[in-house]
């Protein structure tokens, strides 16, 4: 690397950080530093020195990045001797690593001399807020006014593996759905915001967060959960299934009731907004699983997420979702995953029942009139839907 060149610094080499952000920041002109606990990886993106990036259903779009290093933890002298010369950071760790991963990179920067900006790219509720709360309890000199610009993005790409063919000439190759932008929190950075193609800052970015938040994953997540106990395993043959479009228009409906009755938002470009949304999940050429999507319930049911969130404004402005309320009682009941949070809500179902999950899980209490209808759908198993 010569002196002049940008350097960055991505915390997460799965698919997209090394996909997605990788090729962001590779074509505006910053050598690629990646840092990851899986030890294989970085060992194989050190001896290879590249990957191939795809766009899923182009066969035109396909390139192969330049990989300047990759680091795992145990690596912790080799940045701390980097902290003066990265540009750049970028966090892709996911939600469950955020902490880890804020306690690590304060050790790694506490002694740079100069202003840092992160990108959070995460799927996470209020993350830039987790990482100020835990480097404050560190008494991180990062907090020091002017030092850390921790700007919140949106992530509306999706990074998924490419074909067994493709694997086996790259081990390391990475499928994205179609280009799309990186809005991020204008208000967030320090000093000059960085050169990035596709880099979108917006101003309120909390309402923005949010919009995303209620609108995609407040879509893919009632589309996964119903999918899956209607028999689906692909996230587009779900979103494509004759039998489900009355239950998706009813979960976009409530979504865009609350959203624009919270916010004020133009309903003509926040319809066009949803459509992005929709014909993303959509695109048979992303070979997406409803596994994949579905997992963790235990997170995903929880009050201001992808499923409550979304139900619980629109119920605040005066309709009660019941597009909503079905996609809870099928999240409930979702035991298509072996990961602890999902598992954690089925033992809970089994031994304590569904009000328990409703009280401990989902924050509701019996009171409230989605519980009581979210009950009623369960009992029901009102999300079996028959095929026409």
């Amino acid at each position: 690397m010569s002196a002049s060149t940008k350097r960055s610094l991505i915390c997460g080499g799965g698919k997209i950080g090394r996909g997605f952000l990788g090729q962001l920041l590779h074509h505006s002109g910053y050598d690629l530093l990646l840092l990851d606990k899986d030890a294989e990886l970085v060992r194989l993106l050190n001896k290879r020195r590249a990957y191939r990036v795809e766009t899923a259903g182009d066969d035109d779009a396909s390139e192969t990045l330049p990989v300047a290093h990759a680091y795992t933890p145990d690596d912790r002298d080799e940045l701390r001797a980097l902290a003066n010369d990265i540009d750049l950071l970028v966090l892709s760790v996911g939600a469950r690593n955020i902490e880890w991963a804020t306690k690590f990179l304060a050790d790694v920067f506490a002694s740079r001399k100069f202003p840092l900006n992160c990108l959070i790219c995460e799927n996470a509720q209020r993350p830039a807020e987790t990482m100020r709360r835990i480097l404050e309890e560190a008494n991180s000199p990062l907090l020091t006014p002017g030092k850390l610009g921790l700007v919140e993005t949106q992530v509306l790409r999706t990074g998924m593996l490419p074909s067994a063919e493709i694997l086996q000439q790259d081990p390391l190759a990475v499928t994205l759905s179609k280009w799309c932008p990186l809005p991020a929190d204008a208000d967030a950075f320090v000093g000059d915001v960085p050169t990035i193609i596709a880099l979108d800052p917006k101003p309120n970015f909390q309402n923005e967060l949010r919009r995303k938040l209620f609108t995609f994953n407040g879509l893919n997540g009632p589309i996964s959960y119903i999918g899956f106990l209607n028999g689906y395993h692909l996230l587009h043959e779900a979103a494509r299934a004759p039998e489900l479009q009355t239950f998706i228009e009813d979960v976009m409906a409530e979504s865009a009731h609350g959203l624009i009755a919270e916010y004020g938002w133009d309903p003509e470009p926040h319809l066009a907004f949803q459509q992005m949304a929709i014909d993303k999940y959509r695109d048979s050429a992303i070979k997406d699983t409803i596994e994949r999507n579905a997992r963790d319930t235990a997170r995903k049911l929880a009050p201001g997420e992808r499923l409550l969130g979304p139900a619980l404004l629109c119920l605040k402005h005066g309709r009660l979702p019941r597009g909503y309320v079905v996609a809870v009682a099928a999240a409930i009941d979702y035991c298509g995953s072996d990961d602890p949070g999902t598992q954690g809500v089925q033992t809970l179902l089994r031994e304590k029942g569904i009000r328990a999950v409703l009280q401990e899980i989902c924050g509701l209490t019996d009171d409230s009139p989605i519980a009581s209808a979210v009950e009623e759908a369960w009992r029901e198993k009102a999300y079996r839907v028959s095929k026409s």
